[in-house]
């Protein structure tokens, strides 16, 4: 090869080295190429329109939502026994955050809590919603996007607004991959 031509070549090849990277960026900015990586994305839904648990309670228990991340819990009916399998579940949603598992309180919201047996999950904080049409009407309209029939497990954040809601697709790792996600990404 020439010299002329190796000059030329070289050229080029630095070129399209430093170019390279910068037209990958504007691709994947302006979205012409949809990439996400696996680890960043959510599996649960947004909430849309955004909620404010405050607009729809002036309750006293919303006071507590505020400074930390809540896992809520929604059961549409009276919980007599059958709550207790909810409560451990949530239960364990917690302890998978391991260290970061006093950054998400737990919370059971029924129509009323008329259990019999002692309580095992002092942890979960327990609420009536007996009393709240407005409240009672945004979670029946958002149990669609969630667990359905009322049901429905939701993350509440920091600033009191309920962001996403879990489905009955999503696996419990799906869940604790998004609950780690979220409380790692605040303040830590």
């Amino acid at each position: 090869m020439e010299a002329k031509t190796k000059n030329r070549l070289t050229i080029v090849i630095t070129i399209l080295l430093f170019m390279g990277p910068v037209v990958a960026a504007y691709l994947l900015s302006s979205g012409l190429i949809d990439y996400k990586p696996e680890n960043t994305k959510n599996k649960g839904h947004f909430v849309s329109p955004i909620v404010k648990i405050e607009d729809l309670t002036k309750a006293s228990w919303v006071k507590d939502l505020i400074g930390t991340w809540t896992l809520i819990r929604v059961v549409p009916e009276t919980c007599v026994n059958q709550c207790q399998a909810f409560e451990d579940e949530l239960s364990r949603y917690q302890k998978s955050l391991a260290h970061r598992a006093d950054k998400m309180q737990l919370m059971l919201i029924a129509d009323d809590f008329l259990s019999e047996m002692t309580d095992k999950y002092p942890h979960v904080k327990k609420v009536s919603m007996a009393n709240e049409l407005a409240l009672q009407q945004e979670f029946a309209r958002l149990s669609s996007v969630s667990l359905g029939k009322g049901h429905g497990l939701y993350v509440v954040a920091p600033e009191g607004y309920l962001m996403m809601a879990f489905s009955a697709e999503n696996t419990s790792s799906e869940i604790i991959k998004d609950l780690s996600l979220l409380v790692k990404r605040k303040g830590d």
